[in-house]
């Protein structure tokens, strides 16, 4: 029977990467052709810009290589990248002038399945890299088919949240804490940064340059009025100073009552930094507001 802590028990990013005598017995290290070994196709969801490849191939030169890639070996001999491909890339690009790159040296784990494959490279990449709040999002909702397969194999895990084993996944994995919570959020900011602004704001949301309640308030725009928002904001400004701006333009153009203006910003942001179900007390506000909403939406048809 699988668990989270089953799975991780023989393969895990804290302990394929670790120096320990055992794991090097276990995972030798080797040098590897460059060109023998192929990338992950699940790796496609991840940024290798090229800029971002120049400068760690400047720093591998510079440096070393202070990380070792973590590479699988097929049964047919081959090689596939799990954790590295960045640095793959660079060792491939020092190499055109050097030869004395055109070998990398590899983390080798054998034996392991398709699927624990997937999960180490997604596990890796969520706190190895530094990813965009999209990319971590995908990391984390690539883990959900493992993530089901193990609640159906282990009773224990009926009725446990799946952003919750994801976690747990992440955390035997890596070593590192996260909240389900907190992939929860990550998730759910993604979507709304794919689906519901425009592209300049979009790029700036997924670079972690705005806050959730600033995302809160320009999904509801119109996608020009957006761009219009954008596009007059000083430079320079901080997330909170960002999110201060945007309520104070929209207040500012806002023919209501700014009693009103200010109970939309509070409820936004209640809504934006909500960390799943309400509490008993906030139901109940919620249901007095609804009352009050509703009576004097009656006063607004007549």
């Amino acid at each position: 029977m699988s668990s989270t802590s089953e799975v991780a028990k023989s393969f895990s990013i804290s302990g394929l990467l670790d120096e320990k005598s055992k794991t090097r017995e276990r995972f030798p290290v080797l040098e590897i052709d460059v060109d023998d070994i192929a990338a992950h196709p699940a790796n496609v969801a991840y940024s290798m810009d090229a800029s971002a490849i120049r400068q760690l191939a400047s720093s591998i030169k510079r440096d070393g290589l202070t990380d070792l890639p973590l590479v699988r070996k097929l049964s047919d001999g081959g090689y596939q990248m799990i954790s590295g491909h960045r640095r793959l890339e660079a060792f491939r690009l020092l190499a055109e002038d050097d030869d004395a790159f055109s070998r990398i040296p590899c983390r080798i784990v054998e034996g392991i399945t398709d699927s624990q494959a997937i999960t180490l490279l997604h596990t890796a990449n969520y706190f190895v890299r530094s990813l965009t709040v999209t990319e971590r999002a995908f990391a984390t909702e690539a883990l959900g088919i493992e993530a089901e397969r193990l609640r159906a194999e282990d009773p224990s895990l009926k009725g446990k949240r799946t952003e919750d084993i994801k976690a747990e996944m992440i955390e035997r994995q890596t070593g590192k804490a996260v909240s389900g919570r907190t992939i929860l959020r990550d998730e759910k900011m993604a979507k709304t940064i794919q689906s519901d602004l425009s592209r300049n704001w979009a790029i700036e949301a997924n670079e972690g340059r705005l806050s959730a309640s600033s995302v809160e308030i320009l999904k509801g725009l119109p996608r020009e009025k957006q761009t219009r928002l954008y596009m007059s904001r000083p430079a320079g400004l901080s997330k909170k100073e960002t999110t201060e701006y945007l309520k104070r333009k929209l207040e500012l153009e806002s023919p209501c009552d700014r009693r009103l203006v200010r109970i939309l910003d509070d409820l936004r942001s209640y809504m934006s930094s909500m960390e799943g179900k309400p509490s008993k007390a906030d139901c109940e506000a919620v249901a007095e507001i609804r009352r009050v909403s509703a009576r004097i939406s009656k006063m607004c048809i007549k």
